[in-house]
C-alpha cells in the first residue's frame, strides 16, 4: 500500500469515527443535565418533607439531654493539593464496639471515565489501611462493573453491590431498599455505621471530588436541616402519632440523601466522559486536518510524476 492509500484510509476512519464522538458527547452531556434536573427535583420534594417534619418535631415532646454539636460528617480523601484532611482524620466512626461497618463506594459501570474508578479504588484502599481492627469488621459494597475491576487491581476485598439503577439514573426503589435494609441492621445492632464515598460537587462550580459521608448514624444533619425551614401556615392536620409519623419520615428522608448523593456521582461519571471526548473530538479533529494537508501533499506528487512520465513518453523531456 502505498503511502496515499495509507493517508486516504486513515482519514476515511477518522472520518467515521467524528460522528461517534459526537453522540457520545452528546450523551454524556445530556445524562449528566438529567442528573441535576432530578437532583433540583428532589430538593423540591425533600423541602416538603422537612416543613412537615418541623412542625411534627414541635408538636412532641422535648428529648432528655442535650442535642450533640454538629459533627463534620464528610471527610475529603483526596490525596493531593485540594485536600486539607490530615490522615489521622480518616476514620469512618469513632464506635467502641467490634459491629460490622459499611463502606459503600459508588463507581461506573461503563468505560471512557479516565481515572474515575482508579482514584475511588486507590482512595478506599488507603482509608481501610488507616483502619484498625479493634474498631470492628469493615465491609466494602462496590457499586460499578468497571469500579470492581479496579478494586482487583488494588487488591481490595469487596461485595458486588446490588443493581440501584435504571437506565442512565438509579432507581429510588431501589435505593430506598436498601437504605432500609442498612437501617435495619443498625436497629438490631448488626451494623456500627454506614459511609458512602464517592465523588460530590463542590459548591455550585463543576468540580467534583471524593468525598467520605457517614449515612448512619445520623448525628444531627437532619437537625440542623429542620431548623433551617421556616413554619408551615396555615398548620396543616396532623392525624395520629407525631412521633411515628416523623419516625418515617426521617427514613425517608435518609433514603433521599442516599439518591442524592447517588445522582452526584452519576454528574461526576459524565463530566469525566464529557472531558475525555472532547478532548478526543479535538484530537480527531486535528489529526484530519493533518491528514487533509499530508494527503494534498501526496496527490500533488503524484499529479506531478505522472505529468513527468507523460512528458518523457512524449518526448517533450528526456528520459533521466
Amino acid at each position: 500500500m502505498s503511502s496515499l492509500d495509507r493517508a486516504e484510509a486513515r482519514l476515511e476512519n477518522l472520518e467515521a469515527i467524528e460522528p461517534l464522538l459526537g453522540s457520545l458527547r452528546v450523551l454524556s452531556l445530556s445524562t449528566m443535565q438529567m442528573a441535576l434536573n432530578r437532583q433540583q427535583s428532589l430538593k423540591e420534594y425533600k423541602g416538603r418533607f422537612l416543613e412537615i417534619a418541623r412542625l411534627l418535631r414541635s408538636k412532641q415532646k422535648p428529648l432528655k439531654g442535650k442535642k450533640a454539636p454538629k459533627a463534620d460528617l464528610e471527610q475529603d480523601i483526596v490525596d493531593d493539593a485540594w485536600d486539607d484532611v490530615q490522615d489521622d482524620d480518616l476514620t469512618i466512626v469513632d464506635g467502641s464496639k467490634p459491629k460490622k461497618r459499611i463502606l459503600a463506594v459508588i463507581g461506573s459501570s461503563r468505560g471512557i471515565c479516565g481515572q474515575y474508578n482508579k482514584q475511588l479504588a486507590h482512595q478506599t484502599a488507603r482509608l481501610l489501611e488507616k483502619e484498625t481492627a479493634g474498631e470492628g469488621e469493615i465491609e466494602v459494597l462496590a457499586f460499578g462493573l468497571r469500579l470492581q475491576n479496579a478494586m482487583r487491581m488494588e487488591a481490595v476485598d469487596f461485595t458486588p453491590g446490588p443493581a440501584l439503577f435504571q437506565g442512565s439514573l438509579p432507581d429510588y426503589e431501589r435505593v430506598s431498599k436498601l437504605m432500609r435494609s442498612w437501617e435495619a441492621g443498625l436497629s438490631a445492632g448488626k451494623l456500627a455505621s454506614v459511609s458512602l464515598l464517592s465523588f460530590k460537587r463542590l459548591g455550585t462550580r463543576n468540580v467534583y471530588k471524593p468525598k467520605l459521608s457517614q449515612l448512619l448514624p445520623d448525628s444531627g444533619h437532619l437537625l440542623d436541616e429542620l431548623e433551617s425551614q421556616e413554619e408551615l401556615f396555615p398548620e396543616p392536620i396532623i392525624e395520629g402519632d407525631p412521633l411515628e409519623i416523623l419516625g418515617r419520615i426521617e427514613n425517608h428522608l435518609n433514603a433521599i440523601r442516599l439518591y442524592d448523593l447517588i445522582l452526584d456521582a452519576i454528574s461526576a461519571e459524565n463530566l469525566y466522559r464529557y472531558r475525555l471526548l472532547e478532548e478526543a473530538k479535538e484530537n480527531t479533529e486535528s489529526l484530519v486536518d493533518e491528514l487533509s494537508i499530508a494527503l494534498q501533499i501526496e496527490r500533488r506528487k503524484a499529479i506531478t510524476q505522472q505529468m513527468q512520465q507523460l512528458s518523457v513518453a512524449s518526448g517533450m523531456l528526456a528520459e533521466r
